[in-house]
């Protein structure tokens, strides 16, 4: 075909909507078209699972017009709001109303959600088992591998190599006489870059940062980081977010990092005990099926 995809879908839109029987069973829901601004009514045919129509907007006597210009539908399945029952009842009085499935269950776990919200603090505390004994923030601050302090920089590798290179170009061509724009631009580099490379008696001072244990911003905040993960806190976001209020300004890929070694360094059975489960945890085991509940 010579036509354009746009050509195409402007001839398909200007088809008229097929003609199709009131469903005799008719699912009422609202739906967004643009979150918290605009929302509109679909309608579904729940014999076959296949929209009806769509209404412009959510309004109540929207619904009633539609139905009274569609006779023939017994059953209306919708929400459990009031928002639809009056006029539904307006324009297909006739109808049987009743929930749909997925708001029921949706009320339901609402309703054990609560439950479980309400009864919570009731749970003990875990406790590690009798032959095992509780972990200490020193246990944990042990078993992390520190990097030594006095090490030195790598005088080898591509980094190292180019590094090297480009301080000699840089400290040879200002002997040259040239200025920071005239290294920068020929040797492809910025004029901060420049500046750094000038001021630096020689390469290992660029390179003793990027090997070297040098100072850490999340340094400051690991004892406190040990002792939350003796007590079980394991969680990563978790932690950067408290340690954030206490004046860490890293980033949060530092903390994750650092989780992931302390998890590779606490063995197993001397991790923390496990924390209390979320309500999110608890309410799931509650209204799944039994067979897929594993904890």
């Amino acid at each position: 075909m010579t036509a354009g995809r746009d050509t195409l879908l402007r001839l398909v839109r200007a088809l008229p909507d097929p003609d199709r029987a009131t469903p005799r069973v008719l699912g009422v829901d609202d739906f967004a078209f643009r979150k918290g601004h605009t929302y509109g009514t679909i309608l579904i045919d729940i014999d076959t699972h296949r929209p009806v129509d769509v209404l412009p907007d959510r309004e109540p006597a929207t619904l009633a017009a539609w139905l009274a210009s569609h006779p023939g539908v017994e059953v209306i399945c919708r929400d459990r709001s009031g928002a639809y029952a009056d006029d539904a009842r307006t324009g297909a009085p006739e109808a049987i109303h009743c929930a749909g499935r997925w708001h029921l269950f949706h009320n339901l776990v609402e309703a054990v959600e609560k439950t479980v919200i309400r009864h919570r603090a009731l749970l003990p505390e875990p406790e590690p088992p009798d032959d095992q004994p509780a972990l200490t923030a020193e246990d944990v601050q042990a078993a992390v591998p520190t990097a030594p302090a006095t090490a030195t920089p790598r005088t080898s590798g591509r980094i190292s190599d180019r590094t090297h290179e480009r301080h000699q170009a840089v400290h040879d061509l200002h002997c040259q006489g040239l200025s920071l724009r005239g290294i920068a631009a020929q040797l492809g580099l910025a004029r901060n870059t420049v500046r750094r490379f000038l001021r630096a008696a020689s390469a290992d001072d660029l390179l003793a940062g990027k090997w070297t244990g040098r100072a850490c911003s999340l340094d400051a905040h690991k004892s406190y980081l040990h002792q939350r993960w003796a007590q079980g806190c394991t969680t990563a976001r978790r932690l950067f977010e408290e340690i954030r209020d206490r004046g860490y300004t890293g980033g949060e890929s530092v903390v994750k990092e650092y989780v992931r070694r302390l998890r590779e360094a606490v063995p197993q059975e001397n991790r923390p005990p496990r924390r209390h489960p979320s309500v999110r945890e608890v309410t799931s085991w509650i209204t799944r099926r039994p067979d897929r509940v594993s904890v």
